[in-house]
């Protein structure tokens, strides 16, 4: 259509509506990417179809309405329509005339309704002769116990023209003689499956075309049997969809007989076989055997889904003993619990994958266990996922041996997140530069897995969650990566020392997820390119305050600091953010869950909220603590700031009173302090003399206390226990997470500051015997003790019994302090006991 006769069609809606009258005319009209007349009629409230649209209207969208019946002669007035869609509506009676005048629609669309497709008008579709598509699935169910449900095959028969077809599959299907006359049908689809009693026989397919060439069976979570000859009617299949139908793996390869040596573009077995199915016949533990192989392996296939279908073990070349291994595009073997014992079993692989040369999407994750919620790919989108529930536990094995995957050349998705591989070092080469997806995140390897220069030419796209960052890839340049995950990477130490890294190996980063790695600041202002970075996540860390660094990002669009102790945002960042935010670009932010505070102090930040652009993720639901220590909605403070803190100024007032005062009786203050201070002035002058002795008998003591912990005390010592020995106390103290040298030895450095410690604290939970540092600090203390140059060993146990101490503190239990402590004690004045006691026990020989 040219732009004239577009235009005149424009014209004639804008008369049709002054002469009708907006009030009339409760449908919007548009052209569709055809020129096609479109009516929008969607979600409106009919409750019948309108007979005064426009009358050479081509699409008809009447989806999320009310109506009830589809009377004779309703669509009598638009003989030009070519689609029309009935979707959700409340469609329980279709008269026999109802389409009448429809004779060039191509496409009928009326799925989510209340229709009994057994109870239509023999000659309801006879007006359609040229339908192409029918979509009429997702109906009412059909009750009919221990009966088959025979399909209205009159009422199809009259669709000779028909190539997609979407219904229900009922109990016991028996499809008529009547769908013989379906002769180009192409797509057969059971939306909805109502399957529990019967069966699929030999004979249930045999009046449909053998033309057929898509077969979609799926979400039919009730058991049923299939004969092996079902599809013998369909020669020319192309496509055979039975995910998530629970029929079992064993009888959907037993199928597959008529396709030996032919060629199938999909074949989706995605969780087939379940927990819920099994019994003596079908288990849902599956072994794989050349037997059961014998028809898929034949098959020349591009895109093949095995994901979650029960599998335990297979016998050696049968799994990936494909004939046409160079057929495959897509292969997806996720989820299941294949062995890895030995080197065998990953030497199948090996070959399988170093024969599909046309491979451009494999995905082994999620092995040898099913993982707690797994992601799946979606075999006709492999770039997107669905989700599982599934949950069981891993299993390791300690058989060691080195395993060189090379990938194939046209490999562009690779997936081996989840994978338990602690006997196997892995090696990973790439011969031609097209892998642009590389994910090995929370999988774990006897050593870290090495990857070519060759790998990462191409890749966008890297997921090294879950490994340790120290030494992640930093021989290996990624050139054109954009998006980097390192969650629960442990990089709170080693992010400084990579920075080189991520600026000069990836210099195109856009994407960054660091959450989840126990980070307190992020000083480095070089981490990566500032021109590139849009995206920035920093969630669920230990940030008290936005990081300066992020103010150098100039182009970003979001930032995730939620799940922090932010409290509030300073003068720098909200300049920064307020500066960056740019016509037709905004920027999120993310401060969900975080502990701000609305005081006197913070007015400036909550002043800014009323008026920034900046667009924050979940505002509406932000709360922060008040002066009294109660909970209130952010957005509710800041559109009423004078009503909350009116008496702001007033208290600055006040202050400068106090000031004056203070000046007055300023002669006062130096006698009121030495006395209030005089047993910190003592003890002062103690550690001063205690040095100046140590110096004469040639002791060097490089810290006050060396602290050994595992990793769930953490929180306790930043909050609780630094903040009064280094603070408050003036003690120097060794925490390994902080303290630690990187690119030393962990054994010599750890033993090097206990030497040059005068006390060492030990603190107990009851998960210090997992801490893999633990027995070795214990003896080195034990050694220092037993040489005189350590003076006390303290033990705290917190919320644990004097049973559950570690033996190696008990056999010395006459040289070792012990004090009980309540962990969840937070209050730390000086006149606690424990404190007290502590602090005595540092602070005297």
């Amino acid at each position: 259509m040219n732009n004239g006769k577009r235009t005149f069609w424009l014209l004639i809606m804008v008369w049709i509506m002054f002469k009708y009258g907006a009030t009339n005319l409760s449908c919007n009209y548009s052209l569709n990417l055809k020129n096609q007349l479109v009516a929008h009629c969607d979600n409106r409230g009919f409750i019948t179809v309108p007979r005064n649209l426009i009358k050479n209207i081509k699409v008809l969208d009447l989806s999320h309405n009310l109506i009830t019946v589809i009377k004779n002669n309703t669509f009598i007035n638009y003989t030009k329509m070519d689609i029309l869609i009935l979707n959700s509506n409340n469609i329980s009676e279709v008269h026999e005339y109802g389409f009448e005048g429809l004779r060039y629609l191509r496409i009928l669309r009326m799925e989510n309704n209340a229709i009994n497709i057994s109870k239509l008008p023999t000659r309801v579709f006879r007006p359609l002769e040229n339908l192409i598509v029918l979509e009429i699935g997702r109906n009412e169910e059909q009750w009919m116990v221990h009966e088959s449900f025979v399909y209205p095959d009159k009422v199809f028969s009259n669709l000779k023209s028909l190539q997609n077809l979407s219904i229900d599959l009922f109990d016991r299907p028996e499809f008529g003689n009547g769908f013989k006359s379906l002769q180009t049908l192409a797509v057969l689809n059971f939306r909805r499956c109502y399957m529990r009693f019967g069966k699929l026989s030999n004979e249930t397919f045999r009046n449909f075309s053998p033309k057929l060439r898509e077969l979609y069976i799926t979400r039919c979570h009730h058991f049923f049997h299939i004969d092996k000859g079902i599809l013998r009617y369909f020669p020319e299949l192309n496509i055979l969809d039975l995910s998530h139908s629970y029929i079992h793996l064993y009888q959907a390869l037993n199928i597959l007989y008529p396709y030996q040596n032919k060629n199938m573009s999909v074949i989706n077995f995605h969780h087939i076989s379940d927990k819920s199915i099994s019994n003596d016949k079908f288990p849902y533990s599956v072994i794989i055997t050349k037997e059961l192989m014998r028809y898929l392996s034949s098959i020349c296939i591009e895109a093949l889904d095995l994901s979650a279908t029960g599998i335990v073990d297979d016998e050696l070349y049968s799994l990936f003993s494909f004939q046409y291994p160079g057929c495959f595009k897509t292969f997806i073997i996720s989820a299941n619990r294949l062995p890895s014992t030995t080197l065998e079993r990953y030497m199948q692989y090996v070959v399988f994958l170093t024969r599909a040369t046309n491979l451009k999407t494999f995905d082994m994750s999620y092995l040898p266990a099913q993982y707690l919620k797994p992601l799946f790919l979606d075999v006709y989108h492999p770039g997107k996922f669905i989700g599982s529930h599934n949950q069981e536990k891993q299993h390791i094995f300690h058989q060691s041996f080195h395993i060189t995957i090379k990938l194939p050349p046209s490999i562009e998705f690779v997936r081996f997140t989840h994978m338990t591989v602690v006997s196997a070092s892995v090696y990973f080469t790439c011969k031609n530069a097209t892998l642009r997806y590389f994910d090995i995140s929370f999988s774990i390897f006897e050593q870290y897995p090495n990857v070519s220069n060759e790998c990462g030419k191409e890749l966008i796209y890297l997921d090294v969650s879950g490994l340790s960052s120290t030494i992640m890839f930093q021989s290996i340049s990624f050139p054109k990566l954009t998006t980097l995950k390192m969650t629960h990477a442990s990089i709170d130490r080693s992010i400084i020392e990579g920075r080189q890294w991520m600026l000069g190996h990836a210099p195109k980063l856009k994407n960054v997820d660091l959450s989840f790695n126990n980070l307190w600041t992020l000083s480095d202002t070089t981490l990566f390119n500032d021109k590139n970075m849009t995206h920035f996540n920093l969630s669920n860390n230990f940030f008290r305050r936005v990081p300066r660094t992020v103010s150098k990002l100039r182009h970003l669009e979001s930032l995730d600091l939620s799940n922090n102790l932010i409290t509030s945002i300073d003068y720098t960042i909200r300049k920064w953010l307020d500066e960056i935010i740019v016509p037709n670009q905004n920027l999120s932010l993310n401060l969900n869950n975080n502990a701000l505070v609305c005081s006197c102090d913070t007015v400036d930040f909550l002043l800014w909220l009323t008026k920034t652009k900046v667009y924050f993720v979940n505002g509406n639901n932000y709360t922060c603590t008040m002066s009294n220590n109660s909970q209130a909605n952010l957005i509710e403070v800041t559109k009423d700031i004078n009503k909350y803190f009116a008496d702001c100024q007033a208290t600055t007032w006040l202050r400068i009173g106090i000031v004056l005062v203070s000046c007055t009786f300023g002669a006062s203050i130096p006698f009121s302090v030495l006395y209030y201070y005089r047993w910190k002035l003592i003890l002062f002058l103690f550690r001063k003399f205690r040095r100046a002795v140590e110096r004469g008998l040639y002791v060097n003591y490089e810290y006050d206390v060396y602290i050994s912990y595992e990793e769930r005390s953490i929180s306790w010592i930043k909050n609780h226990l630094l903040p009064k020995a280094e603070k408050e106390w003036g003690l120097k103290t060794f925490v390994h997470d902080r303290d630690l040298i990187p690119g030393e030895l962990t054994s010599d450095s750890k033993a090097l500051s206990i030497h040059q410690s005068r006390h060492v604290i030990f603190i107990i939970t009851e998960r210090f015997c997992e801490y893999e540092w633990g027995s070795f600090e214990i003896e080195r203390a034990k050694y220092e003790k037993y040489t005189q140059n350590l003076m006390k060993i303290i033990v705290i146990l917190q919320n644990v019994h004097v049973n559950d101490v570690p033996e190696q503190l008990v056999d010395i239990s006459n040289d070792v302090i012990f004090i009980k402590w309540d962990e969840h004690e937070t209050e730390i004045s000086e006149n606690q006991t424990r404190w007290f006691k502590l602090k005595t026990l540092l602070f005297l020989n």
